[in-house]
């Protein structure tokens, strides 16, 4: 407790400048007289020091350990999973300024409207009261939402529209805002023990940092102690291998056009750091608009899991004793035809499917981002031809193809009269071979794909501008007439090996290392509130959660509270926030723009 000096210490202070009451108590920050009086006012606890305690990190400059650090720190430094948690803890805080930010400056907004609104129309007092009290009733409300975790049952679940080896997809409906999503269920036990966790963590991480059209968005990520939830966007027109069945072979125009708009998704991709591995027509969506979206990262990582990469190597391994089965063009197609007949969702129950990937990842060795090229070269090859060019009657034969790809490429050949239009031109099959070719030699950018002359015409700036060759025709927002009903018995027939795989996997003994909550830090994004197309009475809403996706691969730093803020990744194009829009204060946020 402090007291009061003797008088024969006390500094002449004239008696004008004194408070007229000091010996009242003090509220807040100390007044004048106490700074005159006791310029060195210290906390108690801090005198055992001998050296007086500094937030260092308030100074400019980086901070860094004296001496440097030991080789287990510098190796703790480099561990993945440690990185990923220092940037999730920046990204929260990143997302948690920006969330506050963007609510202060939608409820300034709301109150100027009211204010406008009640003024204009001259209310009396008892009328304003009682507005006034609607008002803040309905801000009571929103601020309700925004302390509300996200739960599964606030969504409605209209159908269930796919189905893989390790969850289900839901169309629902959000009940408060009445966003419509493609609600993607997954259980925690199952990816852990299928080592399947950094999988999905890397495609939440993609969906999130996204803002481009050409690849699925995430509305929401959340989580309860048995599951993990993705809510994606709802893309109507289903996935493009269901256009490839219904079309079988394609013009080379319209070809042109769904390859030319793969490969601007697939760069999106590329721009983000990100290499796909796994690309096959189920991973495009076809949209509303009949133009196409990228899905399905759950290989998009930086290295794919030794055990998969052992499996391939096993399988290239097994058959590189046997003989190439040579087939014509009409046969080939005719058996790739009917193993889709078949089974039409084949290549769900493969994670890695062999007929679209490199020969560098089926063998495990380096490689970069032309694997993706690889893909949809075989991809190219499959709309102009019917099949795709390593496809056999058996797996064992796709195998053999793939071991000796050089050998069994060749340009389709048709020679009856009304097959004849099914034959490629020569630019088309020079297309071709430069996509599927050594690691060397192949395509491995944009902009060699663009100046190809297939490519003659294409307006790469403005791609979905062209009017799409074909159009879903639908009913409705949840229209789902273009994928598989899954209270259908023949299409659930379809889905044969996927149930397999899944009894297969819940087969599997778990494993003996306890399952820590710490793996899914980072995982939930989006919070509760009015969504885009909802918002307050008497003020606009704001989109909670999608704005705040820019922020992704930003690093933030606080230089005298001005908020700054630049990529992690040099290729990474993320737009930043300008340091004269917002300012942190030591008390309040104050959104100065």
């Amino acid at each position: 407790m402090l007291s009061k000096p003797p008088a024969s210490q006390s500094p002449s202070i004239p008696q004008s400048s004194r408070p007229a009451s000091p010996t009242k108590g003090v509220s807040g920050l100390p007044n004048s007289y106490y700074r005159d009086v006791f310029p060195d006012v210290r906390m108690a606890t801090a005198k055992a020091f001998p050296n007086d305690i500094m937030m260092e990190t308030a100074k400019g400059g980086k901070t860094m350990k004296a001496g440097g650090f030991q080789i287990w720190e510098l190796e703790l430094l480099e561990n993945p999973e440690v990185k990923r948690k220092a940037t999730v803890a920046q990204l929260y805080f990143l997302d948690y300024y920006f969330q506050t930010l963007g609510y202060l400056h939608a409820r300034k907004e709301r109150r100027a409207k009211f204010d406008k609104d009640t003024a204009a129309r001259d209310l009396k007092p008892t009328e304003h009261a009682k507005e006034f009290k609607s008002y803040c009733g309905r801000e009571r409300v929103l601020l309700r939402r925004r302390r509300t975790k996200l739960r599964v049952d606030q969504f409605h679940i209209i159908a269930q529209v796919g189905q893989g080896g390790y969850g289900e997809v839901f169309l629902a409906r959000k009940q408060e805002t009445g966003e419509v999503c493609a609600l993607k269920k997954m259980r925690k036990r199952t990816l852990f023990k299928m080592d399947e966790i950094r999988h999905v963590l890397v495609e939440r991480d993609i969906l999130t940092a996204t803002k481009t059209p050409w690849l699925v968005r995430l509305l929401y990520a959340f989580q309860d102690p048995q599951y993990v939830y993705l809510a994606m966007e709802y893309v109507p027109g289903g996935d493009f291998r269901t256009l490839l069945n219904n079309s079988g072979v394609l013009k080379e125009e319209h070809a042109r056009f769904y390859i030319s708009e793969m490969f601007a998704a697939v760069n999106e991709l590329h721009k983000l750091g990100y290499i796909h591995r796994d690309l096959k027509p189920e991973n495009f969506l076809v949209d509303s608009t009949g133009h196409v979206k990228l899905t399905d990262f759950g290989l998009a990582t930086g290295a794919l899991n030794p055990k998969l990469i052992e499996s391939l190597k096993v399988k290239l391994d097994k058959v590189k004793d046997n003989q190439i089965v040579h087939r014509s063009t009409i046969e080939r197609r005719s058996i790739y035809r009917s193993i889709r007949n078949e089974d039409a969702r084949y290549a769900d129950s493969i994670v890695g499917s062999p007929d679209y990937m490199a020969p560098e990842v089926l063998r495990g060795k380096p490689y970069n981002h032309s694997v993706d090229y690889w893909s949809l070269g075989c991809i190219l090859f499959e709309f102009l031809a019917g099949f795709p060019p390593f496809s056999g009657s058996t797996p064992e034969e796709t195998w053999t193809n793939l071991k000796n790809w050089s050998t069994v490429l060749r340009r389709p050949e048709y020679d009856k009269p009304e097959d004849l239009v099914f034959n490629l031109t020569d630019v088309a099959w020079d297309a071709v071979t430069c996509l599927i070719a050594h690691s060397t030699t192949r395509y491995s950018s944009i902009g060699q794909v663009s100046a190809h002359s297939f490519f003659t015409g294409v307006n790469w700036d403005d791609l979905r501008a062209v009017n799409a060759p074909f159009v879903p025709a639908l009913d409705s927002e949840i229209d789902t007439g273009y994928y598989d009903d899954f209270t259908s018995l023949e299409d659930m027939a379809k889905y044969a090996e996927v149930k397999e795989k899944q009894r297969n996997v819940d087969a599997v003994k778990e494993k003996e290392e306890p399952f820590g909550r710490g793996v899914w830090v980072g995982f939930t994004f989006g919070k509760n509130g009015p969504g885009r197309q909802t918002g307050l009475a008497g003020g606009g809403g704001y989109d909670d959660g999608a704005l705040a996706t820019i922020f992704l691969g930003v690093e933030m730093v606080f230089f005298d509270s001005d908020l700054f803020c630049y990529p992690l990744e040099p290729h990474v194009n993320i737009p930043c926030i300008p340091p004269s829009n917002y300012r942190v204060c030591a008390s309040q946020l104050i959104m100065s723009c």
